[in-house]
């Protein structure tokens, strides 16, 4: 008789948030519709032998993520009808959702032209209105203890060379394309020991990009950059923001450290990527093929850094003390000996080697280790540079090394 009298009392009655229930709904009908509640829940659980659910942290199950409940409600007119064209996002391949997924190709093409088009105009823009076009800085001079600032490439390729001595070798080709300085930060503004300067490539668009990242471009003076490094430098190698750099920062036969992301092989196993032998392939062997074998010591435990399988690739990884076998000045091009981790168009740091054998001692050594320094400027230099510059172990096709004469 008190359940019923109960029922009936709520049911015509509001609730604790000034809601009316509705009539007929039992108690805890009433409690589960509201998900506020935080009276005496004890004294108002009916007897049921379903259990009273978690009504302040419902969590999905697996059915219902896959029937889709979490979209249902969403993306809806004011009838509860959803577009025939939305999907789910975890639906979409990647890249997951394009701004041009509802639009026509010939609509899509005339967007990216005008898009283009405006991103030229904003670049252009940037460049003309540079708020250091007028600010000269004075250049420093080069001191034994001196670092200067590298320049980022773009990896385009392998090509093969051949070497005066009769040896063919491989050099990878890297593009220096739209390189600018972006931002210097002094020793004080930095870490109180070491300047810094701020290097960037490749013009990108600006609408891809974020406002404070945006922000360092626009005080440069230059296009929105694709790719920025931080090269640690010293103050008299200082540079002043929006001073382009070109492949002739260096000097063929010098050597440089190139930093570059390795391709990326996902979860891999210890024959590819540590190169181990594993198992035999027959006589007995029952899935030890592919393999590791013993893990620990004879105490039984296993010691830090065990080579074992695990993530291979995708991480920065540097070569050092590579040459420069020839430069391109016409499309700043460097040819650099053998090969460097990463895809084709990968953004390479390439910076002054690291190595103290191969750093200048004196001024003679200047001029045979590391570019001009700071960086190459063509309005300081009178004389034109040939488009190709070859290294004197280089072979040039252009200059054979046998010539024919007819005799008198």
């Amino acid at each position: 008789m008190w359940r019923l009298v109960y029922r009936l009392k709520i049911s015509k009655s509001e609730n604790y948030l000034g809601r009316v229930l509705p009539s007929g709904s039992g108690v805890l009908q009433s409690v589960n519709q509201d998900r506020y509640y935080h009276g005496n829940r004890k004294f108002m659980k009916v007897r049921s032998k379903h259990k009273s659910r978690n009504l302040f942290a419902p969590v999905e199950n697996v059915h219902a993520v896959r029937r889709g409940e979490r979209f249902n409600r969403r993306y809806t007119d004011k009838y509860g009808v959803r577009s025939d064209k939305f999907v789910p996002p975890h639906k979409l391949p990647a890249p997951r959702w394009n701004w041009d997924y509802d639009l026509t190709k010939k609509s899509a093409s005339t967007l990216h032209g005008v898009h283009s088009d405006n991103v030229v105009k904003f670049n252009q823009d940037i460049v003309d209105n540079n708020p250091l076009k007028d600010k000269q800085w004075e250049l420093g001079t080069w001191e034994p203890w001196s670092k200067r600032c590298g320049a980022v490439g773009i990896k385009l390729g392998v090509q093969y060379m051949w070497l005066k001595n009769g040896t063919c070798v491989s050099s990878t080709l890297i593009q220096i394309l739209d390189c600018h300085v972006i931002k210097y930060f002094s020793k004080e503004e930095y870490n109180g020991r070491i300047a810094a300067a701020l290097i960037g490539a490749k013009n990108a668009s600006p609408f891809y990009r974020g406002e404070k990242y945006h922000q360092f471009c626009l005080d440069a003076g230059v296009p929105v950059k694709e790719k920025c490094f931080r090269f640690l430098i010293t103050e008299n190698a200082r540079l002043k923001p929006g001073t382009p750099i070109y492949a002739t920062h260096f000097r063929v036969g010098q050597s440089v450290d190139l930093l570059a992301k390795s391709i990326g092989y996902g979860f891999a196993g210890v024959m590819q990527r540590w190169h181990m032998k594993g198992g035999p392939a027959s006589h007995g062997a029952t899935k030890w093929h592919r393999r590791i074998g013993s893990l620990a010591d004879r105490s039984g435990r296993v010691v830090k850094g065990r080579r074992m399988p695990g993530q291979l690739g995708g991480t920065y990884e540097t070569a050092y003390g590579r040459r420069i076998f020839r430069i391109n000045t016409r499309y700043n091009v460097l040819y650099v000996k053998g090969r460097i981790p990463g895809h084709i168009n990968t953004f390479v740091k390439i910076s002054d080697t690291c190595n103290k054998k191969l750093q200048p001692r004196n001024e003679d050594e200047v001029l045979k280790h590391i570019g001009p320094f700071p960086t190459y400027q063509p309005e300081l230099v009178d004389e034109e540079l040939p488009e190709n510059i070859y290294d004197d172990s280089v072979f040039d096709f252009d200059n054979p090394s046998i010539v024919l004469r007819e005799d008198s």
